[in-house]
């Protein structure tokens, strides 16, 4: 049953007859090693952390650790969005087992049409569970009963029958997929939809579309949790050295005086140590960080993952350096986006040859003055799933940063 304990319309009630048997697609291989060592960490680390954003504290708070670790290993695996998948679970019945069948023939934590013939699964053939029916725990079983293969089957029914679209889809999307599995959007009792992707956000969901959590406390995440495993994980090398993927903390933060020629420049709190390392490096001022307005609204600007910035004391050749050190080539200047004209982490470096950009000899035209501009590459960037026009602060799940040392706000010393 739903969390609230109603469900009068029967979960999945749509034709799943013998049209369906040609949507079967057979999961090949074990997944005992996302249950395993993957699973580990909540929120980052592990094989898939670049799959998933980590927990929020609403989904910490409300969610057992070990089903937690299980809707991200099925998210993971399956590509879904694991707070949605989450929200799902939570919804059918809470934290708990729900073990047995209901009375209209649907069973197990995620509440799955298992009785032939019944208001679940209407109809004499095979029931959604017999078709999708996933080993989600690698002991060579499938138990409706049991948490994990209950919701890795979920996530592919959800995929595979619902049109769930996958991790980093949109809102809308995923609402329908939500109504889909509930067997309508809303009725009389419960309006399901709208309940599953609000909780949906508060767990971290922030695909395009999706409002702002109202619980700002509770949907901030949860950067480390037991085993020592944190909300990062290694993406590659660039020219300043081993390069990341950081999925907290998802919030602004000020940039020290010293490195600002502006009080209270903010930056998103992820690249701020590579924005003060690169500051005190290269000599020069930060004119320009987070900016709702007056930049390109789906750029990084809005995302507080880009810098406008000026040499300190005017020599230019201190800017010069810093675009080479990031990847820049007067070759690729017109460009400037990756992977000719910027380097891990960037995503755009607009310097002399680019419009509006460069020292006071290249800037032509040059409306807003000489300067460098620096883009991290985030999973909001153009050309990634989350992209969308922002006119407010509404952070990237992950932003690409090189290696520095101390926490996110340390300007700690570079490590490559």
């Amino acid at each position: 049953m739903s969390a609230e304990g109603r469900r009068p319309r029967a979960l999945l009630a749509l034709a799943l007859g013998g049209a369906l048997g040609a949507m079967l697609v057979a999961l090949t291989g074990t997944v005992m090693a996302i249950l395993g060592a993957e699973i580990a960490c909540i929120g980052g680390g592990g094989g898939y952390a670049a799959a998933a954003a980590p927990a929020t504290r609403a989904a910490v708070r409300e969610i057992a650790p070990a089903r937690l670790r299980i809707y991200q290993a099925a998210g993971a695996r399956i590509d879904i969005d694991w707070s949605f998948l989450a929200s799902i679970g939570t919804q059918e019945c809470g934290s708990g087992r729900c073990t047995g069948v209901n009375g209209s023939g649907c069973a197990g934590p995620m509440q799955i049409a298992y009785v032939r013939e019944s208001p679940c699964s209407p109809g004499p053939g095979p029931t959604i569970w017999e078709r999708y029916k996933t080993d989600g725990g690698g002991d060579g079983a499938t138990d409706v009963n049991d948490p994990a293969d209950a919701v890795f089957t979920a996530a592919r029914i959800l995929r595979k029958v619902l049109g769930a679209p996958p991790a980093g889809g949109s809102y809308g999307a995923y609402r329908e997929a939500a109504c889909g599995y509930y067997g309508a959007c809303a009725d009389g009792t419960v309006d399901y939809a709208e309940v599953v992707m609000a909780r949906a956000v508060r767990y971290g969901f922030g695909g395009a579309g999706a409002p702002l959590p109202p619980d700002r406390a509770g949907s901030e995440p949860v950067a480390a949790t037991g085993g020592g495993c944190v909300a990062s994980v290694e993406s590659g090398i660039g020219p300043l050295g081993p390069v990341r993927r950081e999925y907290a903390p998802r919030r602004l933060a000020a940039l020290p005086p010293d490195v600002s020629a502006a009080a209270g420049t903010r930056c998103d709190a992820r690249i701020v140590p590579d924005v003060v390392y690169l500051a005190r490096r290269f000599a020069i001022l930060v004119a320009s960080c987070y900016a709702p307005t007056g930049h390109e609204a789906t750029g990084e600007h809005p995302l507080g993952a880009a810098i406008d910035a000026g040499p300190r004391g005017g020599d230019w050749s201190r800017t010069l350096r810093l675009a080479r050190a990031a990847g820049w080539r007067p070759s690729c200047a017109a460009s400037a986006v990756a992977p000719g004209c910027a380097r891990p982490p960037f995503r755009f470096i607009g310097y002399n040859g680019y419009p509006n950009h460069g020292d006071p000899a290249h800037c032509v035209p040059c409306a807003g003055g000489p300067h460098i501009h620096l883009s991290w590459h985030t999973s909001a960037s153009p050309g990634e799933p989350e992209n969308r026009a922002r006119s407010a602060f509404q952070p990237a799940s992950w932003i690409e940063v090189f290696a520095t040392g101390g926490g996110p706000e340390s300007g700690g010393r570079h490590h490559g």
